[in-house]
């Protein structure tokens, strides 16, 4: 690992707060901590998607070697508990793995000391401040094997010796017996002399912290006793000491007849620091480092998104004199109050020059229809307002239905269903923003037009203005990034909160079978509990920079007025009017700490919502190959080709596939067989850009697919799968989701419902095709699902590559037969792929390939397979005693399910299929 620049004075004093976005996300949250807390920013929802995909970001291994490929000098340490925390051992920042109350281990950023106080960044909660001691007790305790030998070099070492030395003092010892200590335990060649000081010291601060023995030369007589003891012993070493207090003991010896010790501390990732060559982690050229993934490099290189600027172009879109022209008026109006003001004020003035009624009545009816016309110049300033409010959100809206469907799969496979839902259902807050800009504008310039009143009054009392403003605006300033922060915690909790009760909704059938309610409420509870305090940290931290404001601003509105009426020894009329507007200055300062408590609110809805649509989007290229649009649909259309080489893929950072090397021919159908988890659908997922290859080459017809490329597969490709989504639409809109509803599909209709048997099917829907299937089709059983999902892929026309992963399941064993035979022949000319967990029925296809951990292990005519010693006629046989000897049991009561009722097939004298028994 290259050595580190001067980092550390690049890193902030306050740790960076990133909140994760599900329970998997500490490490990417965490790693965004440390990379922006030595000013390398990156992006976040880039390094979640390539921690779900290409690396595995529930690894500290993993995530050390990104750390050095994003720039950080990284390294992983296993440390003794109290080492950790040690100024000598130099070890933070770093990452610490700790342990929940539930098991679970976790990742936090440990970011500085600061007395007997820890500054923490936990990605479940955010920013906190805990002591030591009590951050010790979560720390996960770790223990594994090293060799004697190379524990004994590292306690000769100065990272041993200084935490040690440190230790020692802290007990009273002088630096010159400290020394002493110290070197009488390294005389022992092997490793427990030094172990044994260890703990020694461990064991006496334990009682001094205690209150059971006090710091000093009783202290340290103890420590040199325990250890001599110890070391001197030749029986238990555990007698004087107990086991607690070793960082080291012994384990084994290996094959080599060497010893192993088994060592207990905790495990962290420390950070020195930014490497000195800043391309090394950028190429890949670095001695140790791998070449980082596409998306390390997109997260290291994505700009952060700049919401203001965005609503700004947005909002250009109406054209530019627009809001100029608003902007003016709202300082125009507010210029008029300040007129407004000036106006009453000359009340006092001209009162004794208004003596007869008449003129005193049609002073105040000047002055009234002014406050008139007044009130009227703001109407259309707020109607405007309001129609740009109206404008903005319809755009964002338009934006994001235009950018979802040109997402990648990543994109959504790496972020929680209901995280999006928070988002597109946060589109109507868009619609204050222009308010919220135009009211800042309005307060700013009040705050000038103050200003310029009491300089008119009082030079003298300008410099004190001043300060009154510059205390309204440096306040919510300062504490704006606070409040930022705080405001997105709570965002991001209750996203997760949303989240929690989506996925109770859809698993509320499983959890009242399982008895789970508890469970659910508990960790409910637990979701709630941190929303509420990240929300009351909130309102407190806004409260206070109010207070703070207010306290601030009045002392210096009183200081003003004393010094004013000190100097003038008098009062005047034009006293009145500074005394109203120093009062006025800590109310635009209030004014602009709710502006400052509004804005992150709207900042953080504004990047969330930008967040996918600067997402760069795949490049579109044209078809593969255009069918003719006059052609019937059932003129045949000819297969792809379709070349693996060398192919490897990795998903989470855990090899999936690997060594994989495939050509199928155009046209060729190709059955694929293996155990549950071999890789099967994994296959096929490579073909619909679910994933990427890490390692190798796939070509489709001979050229390299690219994300380009993809986009125009996935119009050639028919898939048919259980996953498929079923609209709670019609079924004329399910079978046409597929296709365009032109004459031409509507005329193979009555075909496809035939090859698929929905007529039966269709005889059952009250409405027939217009019938609503409900909600994943809630209404149709799980076969009657399977045939309208293979329906609609039928109902597609230009089809080269058909993929069927478990096509027919929830049929029995005739009708997946049937179906089977039936869509082999509707797409005859086209490559067709199909995984099945029926190894029979794999016996009419030409080939077969049998996937068993990750690998192709066979690739061969089926026959030839089942008549050689192969793993295929191995599932063969295995399925066929199954079917022979566990369903046809006598131990079964066979019942029927015929026409909604339900019989003992005892009763009717006939033998049901062995898939239809239960």
């Amino acid at each position: 690992m290259s050595t580190a620049q001067t980092g550390t004075q690049r890193r902030r004093w306050l740790v960076p707060e990133v909140v994760q976005t599900s329970a998997m996300d500490c490490g990417p949250a965490a790693l965004k901590c440390l990379l922006e807390g030595f000013g390398v920013p990156v992006s976040y929802g880039r390094l979640r998607e390539a921690c779900q995909t290409d690396v595995d970001g529930t690894s500290i291994d993993t995530i050390e070697v990104v750390a050095g490929q994003l720039g950080l000098q990284a390294e992983q340490v296993m440390l003794p508990l109290d080492h950790v925390f040690l100024p000598e051992t130099q070890a933070l920042p770093a990452m610490v793995v700790v342990r929940h109350k539930d098991g679970s281990t976790h990742f936090v950023v440990v970011w500085s000391r600061h007395g007997q106080w820890l500054q923490l960044m936990d990605p479940a909660v955010g920013r906190r401040w805990v002591t030591v001691q009590r951050f010790a007790e979560e720390v996960f305790a770790h223990q594994m094997p090293v060799p004697a030998s190379g524990w004994r070099a590292w306690a000769a070492s100065d990272d041993f010796l200084q935490p040690l030395h440190s230790r020692l003092r802290k007990l009273g010892a002088s630096a010159a017996e400290a020394r002493l200590l110290q070197q009488e335990a390294l005389q022992d060649p092997l490793w427990f002399g030094p172990a044994a000081l260890d703990a020694s010291v461990r064991l006496v601060q334990s009682v001094v912290d205690a209150g059971g023995l006090r710091a000093g030369a009783e202290a340290l007589r103890m420590v040199g006793s325990l250890y001599r003891q110890t070391h001197g012993s030749t029986g238990d070493i555990f007698h004087s000491i107990p086991p607690a207090y070793w960082s080291v003991e012994p384990a084994h010896t290996d094959e080599a007849g060497a010893l192993q010790l088994m060592l207990h501390g905790a495990v962290l990732l420390k950070v020195a620091g930014l490497q000195t060559a800043a391309s090394e982690p950028l190429t890949g050229q670095g001695p140790s480092l791998p070449l980082p993934s596409a998306e390390l490099l997109t997260a290291l290189r994505q700009k952060d998104a700049r919401p203001l600027q965005a609503i700004w172009g947005l909002l250009r879109q109406d054209g530019l004199l627009g809001p100029w022209l608003l902007a003016g008026a709202m300082a125009i109006a507010a210029a008029v109050v300040l007129l407004e003001i000036l106006l009453f004020r000359g009340l006092f003035d001209i009162r004794w020059a208004l003596g007869l009624p008449s003129q005193r009545l049609a002073a105040m009816a000047g002055l009234m229809v002014f406050i008139v016309v007044l009130m009227l110049v703001e109407v259309p300033i707020l109607t405007e307002a309001m129609r740009y409010g109206r404008h903005l959100d319809v755009r964002l809206r338009m934006a994001l239905l235009h950018k979802l469907p040109t997402l990648s799969d990543r994109y959504f496979q790496s972020r929680p269903v209901s995280d999006m839902a928070d988002r597109s259902h946060s589109i109507h807050l868009a619609r204050m923003v222009p308010g919220f800009g135009l009211q800042f504008i309005q307060v700013a310039c009040d705050l000038a037009f103050t200003l310029v009143g009491i300089a008119l009054i009082d030079q003298a009392s300008l410099p004190l203005a001043g300060a009154i403003a510059l205390a309204a605006l440096l306040v919510p300033a300062l504490v704006q990034p606070l409040l930022n922060e705080r405001d997105l915690r709570v965002r991001n909790h209750a996203g997760a909160l949303h989240g929690f009760n989506l996925d109770a909704l859809l698993g509320l059938v499983p959890i009242r079978t399982h008895g789970a309610e508890r469970v659910l409420r508990r960790q409910h509870e637990g979701l709630l509990v941190e929303w509420t305090r990240s929300a009351r940290g909130l309102i407190t931290l806004a409260q206070g920079a109010q207070a703070l404001q207010s306290l601030l601003c009045l002392s210096l509105v009183g200081s003003l007025l004393y010094l004013h009426f000190e100097r003038a020894g008098s009062a005047s009329g034009a006293d009145l009017l500074l005394v109203y507007w120093a009062l006025k200055l800590p109310a635009i300062g209030q004014t602009l700490c709710h502006l400052a408590q509004q804005y992150p609110a709207q900042r953080n809805m504004l990047l969330r919502l930008l967040e996918p649509l600067n997402t760069p989007a795949p490049p579109v290229a044209p078809p593969l190959q255009t069918p003719d649009p006059a052609a019937p649909a059932a003129a045949p259309t000819p297969g792809m080709g379709i070349h693996i080489q060398g192919g490897k893929i990795v998903a989470g950072g855990h090899t999936v596939l690997e060594d994989i090397h495939l050509h199928i021919a155009p046209g060729e159908h190709v059955a694929i067989v293996g155990a549950s988890g071999a890789g099967k659908s994994t296959l096929l997922g490579l073909l619909l850009g679910w994933h990427r290859l890490s390692e190798g080459h796939l070509h489709i017809d001979g050229a390299a697919l690219t994300d380009a490329s993809q986009q125009a597969l996935r119009h050639s490709t028919a898939w048919v799968d259980p996953a498929i989504q079923i609209w709670n639409r019609s079924l004329l809109d399910n079978l046409h989701y597929a296709c365009d509803a032109d004459s031409a599909a509507l005329d193979r209709m009555a075909t496809v419902l035939d090859q698929a048997q929905l007529r039966r099917v269709l005889q059952h829907l009250p409405e027939g095709m217009q019938t609503a299937l409900g909600e994943g089709g809630a209404l149709l059983s799980g076969g009657e699902g399977q045939r309208v999902r293979l329906a609609r892929a039928l109902m597609q026309s230009g089809v080269r590559l058909a993929l069927l992963d478990e096509p027919f399941r929830g049929l029995d064993r005739p009708q997946r037969e049937a179906l089977l035979t039936q869509a082999r022949q509707w797409w005859r000319t086209a490559t067709l792929l199909c995984v099945t967990h029926d190894v029979a029925e794999t016996l009419s296809f030409a080939r077969v390939l049998v996937v068993e951990d990750g690998r192709i292990v066979e690739d061969g005519v089926p026959l030839r397979l089942a008549q050689s010693d192969s793993r295929y006629r191995a599932l063969l046989e295995a399925e066929k005693q199954v079917r022979q000897r566990l369903w046809t049991g006598a131990n079964w009561r066979r019942l029927q399910l015929r026409e909604g009722q339900l019989v003992d097939s005892a009763t009717v004298g006939s033998s049901p299929t062995p898939r239809a028994a239960a």
